[in-house]
């Protein structure tokens, strides 16, 4: 992905060298379920990807620690 101590993170986080920076920024787009179509996602951003990854929901999919049901989300 990059180091820090070599080069400044904005040009980390800009560069095209990392397929997952890459997806990282398009995030909103590549989300589903739940999360895609809530009405608060502009808060908490998709929290945390690694969290849905490792309750195998995905990389993209729910995170399971939302504790907003489906009717706080207008799903």
């Amino acid at each position: 992905v990059g180091n820090i101590r070599d080069e400044p993170f904005s040009k980390i986080w800009t560069g095209q060298g990392s397929e997952l920076l890459r997806q990282l920024r398009r995030r909103k787009e590549l989300l589903q379920g739940r999360c895609q179509r809530c009405r608060f996602l502009d808060v908490c951003n998709g929290n945390l990807r690694a969290r849905a990854q490792a309750a195998g929901n995905g990389t993209w999919g729910d995170d399971p620690a939302c504790y907003l049901s489906d009717e706080e989300i207008s799903i």
